[in-house]
C-alpha cells in the first residue's frame, strides 16, 4: 500500500511537472507572439503619425495654394475692370476723333 502511494504521487508529480513544461511553452510562445504584435502595433502607429504629418502637410499646400488662387482671381478680375475701362476709354476717344475727322469713306 505504501508502495502504491508513492507510485501514486510519483505519477501526480510527473503529472505536474508535465503540465508546468506545457504551460512554460505556451507561455513562452504567447511571450513571442506579443512581441510581434507589439512591434507591428508600433510600425503601424507610425505609418499612422506619417500619414497625419501627411495630411497636415497637404492641407497646408492645398490651403497656400487656394490663397494663391483667391489672389490670382481677384487681380484676374482688377483687369477685367481695367480693360473695361480702357474699352470705354477707347470707344469714347474713336468717336471724339471720328466727330474731328471728316469720314474718310466720303473723300473716295
Amino acid at each position: 500500500m505504501m508502495e502504491s502511494n508513492v507510485t501514486n504521487l510519483q505519477d501526480k508529480i510527473q503529472k505536474l511537472i508535465d503540465q508546468y513544461t506545457a504551460v512554460t511553452q505556451k507561455v513562452e510562445e504567447l511571450e513571442e507572439i506579443n512581441k510581434q504584435l507589439a512591434e507591428e502595433n508600433s510600425q503601424f502607429i507610425a505609418q499612422l503619425q506619417n500619414r497625419d504629418v501627411a495630411t497636415g502637410e497637404q492641407e497646408k499646400k492645398y490651403k497656400t495654394l487656394q490663397d494663391e488662387y483667391n489672389i490670382l482671381e481677384n487681380r484676374y478680375k482688377e483687369l477685367q475692370r481695367i480693360l473695361a475701362g480702357f474699352e470705354t476709354v477707347a470707344e469714347g476717344a474713336i468717336k471724339k476723333i471720328d466727330g474731328i475727322l471728316p469720314p474718310l469713306d466720303n473723300e473716295k
